[in-house]
């Protein structure tokens, strides 16, 4: 008897407007790690690398994108009201922490919109 080769193959990765955002905000994020923008930025840059690589790998699917969405607004969210709630006066760091918080809202208000992932097998 022949043995058949058959493998099943995966249908190919397909980016929606939500999926390409969070793969954005992930390889900016670990730009902004290995190489800080601005001089007031005191954020630990293992913080900042770990979202990144979390926003590259949940990039993959929408509903995995959604979630890295919701998980910068609350964690990044978080950070940012505990600034605000602390100290007297603000760190500047927090305008980085909130930049990060408005990139989960963005993603959040995408897939909130309607910008779903595309019907597998239509074909128009």
């Amino acid at each position: 008897m022949a043995k058949s080769n058959l493998r099943k193959t995966r249908p190919p990765v397909e980016f929606g407007r939500l999926q390409w955002i969070a793969l954005a905000v992930g390889l900016f994020d670990i730009a902004t790690a290995i190489h800080p923008l601005f001089a007031f930025d005191t954020s630990n840059p293992l913080l900042r690398f770990s979202t990144g690589v979390a926003g590259v790998v949940m990039a993959r699917k929408w509903e995995h994108a959604r979630r890295f969405g919701i998980a910068l607004v609350v964690g990044y969210g978080g950070l940012v009201l505990s600034q605000l709630a602390g100290p007297d006066r603000l760190e500047p760091v927090t305008l980085l922490y909130a930049r990060t918080a408005l990139s989960g809202v963005l993603i959040i208000a995408l897939s909130i919109r309607g910008a779903g992932p595309a019907p597998r097998g239509s074909a128009g």
